[in-house]
């Protein structure tokens, strides 16, 4: 289902023209437009390439009439460069900002390719807390660096977090940094078409009440955000906008180990990062982590246990002699389609190497493993963006290992490579 809520960003369909109008071939400062991406309140998405240099970026254009300020768009650019010089690996690099010939800002974005935290969270519900801490500690350094520029987000959530592949390595990535204060000039115009800025699901309250904010209210969008990690939900979920932001205002903050298995340390962290009032709340995201990390310390310190049971092992390569958009298609899709059917079929996901992932599934035994194998293997054969170079090899092995919480850390079933 398509969310055309103002000032949603949507994906468009194939069949969709946006509503700039641009399209592949033009040219925006230097940048040639290749496809349109997503199109939403605040202007469209397309990805584009760098007419000299070939390099590709995520070109965001503003529709022109929520800035009708030449100063106001010349102050959207200036804050565009501040944004631009904190090069922190978590952080989605910003490539080039300017005012269109029509009088529309734009700014041309890092190219990632990942998912969004939102969509993962959907997908494999909710995060052990080690691994929640995992999504926690990149995104507070980035926040850390971006505060000690002066530079707030304004609109923490898992939607604007993507996890994408650095080779083996997944790499945590906050985007749409600093697009609230870029649009902060333009306010006015906002306000009359009704729009607002952040997201009412994780607005801290002085965000509601029209307020100044400073790094806490950062740390307030953090401590929602771990909250979603933790139990799969948001704070105050299916609540309408106009409740979402009374219960922020006004309601006690919901206890996650209510929700999920975890120590009563980790409610008082999210307690306190959310508190109605900034000065009550951690200082800055570091702070937020390093109590966050001592609240969990109960939960990853476990003993580690014996199992007996079955592992799958899928393995994606490719002989490509050249990387393009349908072989990434290919390689992306894999993974989507081998999960749900593994955890259906009584598997945990315990290892994810980049290109490989390990499933084990305790006290199962070879039929398990053989059936699972036989229904991975006749998903992955029918599914739409197939490659002919792309191989997917399946392997299956029973046995036993050493597992800590969530950990596989030894036994015949932890070494694919012997099996």
């Amino acid at each position: 289902m398509v969310d055309d809520a103002p000032g949603v960003t949507r994906r468009l369909r194939g069949d969709e023209v946006p509503a700039m109008g641009l399209v592949a071939g033009d040219v925006v400062a230097g940048w040639r437009v290749v496809r349109a991406i997503a199109s939403g309140g605040f202007g469209c998405v397309y990805q584009a390439a760098h007419v000299t240099s070939g390099v590709i970026g995520a070109l965001k254009v503003l529709h022109p009439h929520l800035v009708t300020s030449a100063e106001i768009a010349a102050r959207m650019v200036r804050e565009a460069e501040i944004i631009a010089q904190l090069h922190h690996p978590n952080v989605v690099g910003l490539l080039e900002a300017g005012v269109t010939p029509a009088g529309a800002p734009f700014l041309v974005m890092e190219f990632l390719r990942g998912v969004d935290l939102d969509t993962t969270i959907r997908g494999r519900g909710r995060y052990a807390p080690v691994d929640a801490l995992a999504v926690l500690e990149p995104l507070c350094s980035a926040l850390a660096t971006a505060h000690a520029r002066g530079v707030i987000h304004r609109d923490i959530k898992a939607g604007n977090v993507l996890v994408c592949r650095d080779g083996e390595r997944e790499r945590v990535v906050l985007v749409d940094f600093g697009i609230a204060k870029l649009l902060e000039g333009a306010s006015a115009e906002l306000t009359a078409s009704r729009q607002a800025l952040g997201t009412p699901a994780s607005m801290a309250p002085e965000q509601i009440r029209g307020e100044p904010i400073d790094a806490r209210t950062d740390v307030y969008a953090l401590g929602a955000l771990a909250f979603h990690l933790l139990t799969g939900r948001m704070v105050f979920a299916d609540a309408s906008v106009t409740m979402s932001q009374y219960l922020h205002l006004h309601a006690a903050r919901p206890r996650p180990s209510e929700a999920a298995p975890l120590p009563a340390a980790v409610d008082d962290v999210i307690a306190r990062a959310m508190a109605v009032e900034p000065t009550r709340r951690f200082p800055d995201p570091l702070a937020f982590f390093a109590a966050a990390r001592a609240a969990v310390v109960a939960v990853a310190e476990v003993a580690t246990r014996a199992i007996a049971g079955a592992a799958i092992l899928v393995r994606v390569d490719h002989d490509a002699a050249t990387i393009d958009d349908a072989l990434l298609d290919d390689l992306d899709a894999v993974f989507p389609i081998v999960e749900p059917i593994a955890v259906v079929a009584g598997f945990t996901l315990l290892r994810d190497l980049g290109d490989a992932w390990l499933f084990v599934g305790e006290h199962l035994d070879a039929a398990a493993a053989a059936a699972t194998i036989a229904q991975l293997d006749h998903a992955l054969a029918v599914r739409a963006t197939r490659q002919p170079e792309v191989t997917i090899a399946l392997r299956a092995q029973v046995g036993a290992a050493l597992v800590r919480g969530s950990e596989l850390c030894g036994g015949a079933l932890a070494d694919p490579a012997s099996w």
